[in-house]
């Protein structure tokens, strides 16, 4: 089984998003394979400063929104494209990620550091 890992500058923005998802495709399609998507360009970036902030009771809000404005970015310009695209429950379904990433954010104000296991 061949695997194809994309992130980063490869998942920057819808075109980077639809390129990867052709090349997934393909090789799906000529032999066994699987995609595997990690974040986006920018969003481990986001995460860290985000997590780093919140242990030192920072203002996070320019991290998070920034980091919830490429994902709204790339799922818009999907839907552009295509407008099968389930543009309202892709939304939800980040809407709730960044919920439970706000709520990891205040534990960690509240611990004044970053536990292992987040």
């Amino acid at each position: 089984m061949r695997v194809l890992k994309f992130g980063g500058t490869s998942l920057a923005n819808p075109e980077r998003f639809l390129q990867a998802a052709e090349l997934i495709e393909k090789a799906h399609l000529e032999e066994q394979a699987a995609g595997v998507l990690s974040a986006p360009a920018k969003i481990t970036n986001h995460l860290v400063a985000l997590s780093e902030k919140a242990s030192l009771n920072q203002p996070t809000d320019s991290h998070f929104n920034e980091a919830l404005d490429i994902f709204y970015t790339i799922i818009n310009g999907l839907h552009a494209k295509n407008n099968k695209f389930d543009l309202a429950g892709t939304k939800q379904l980040i809407d709730q990620e960044f919920q439970q990433i706000a709520s990891l954010l205040e534990q960690i104000r509240e611990a004044g550091k970053v536990e292992d296991a987040v």
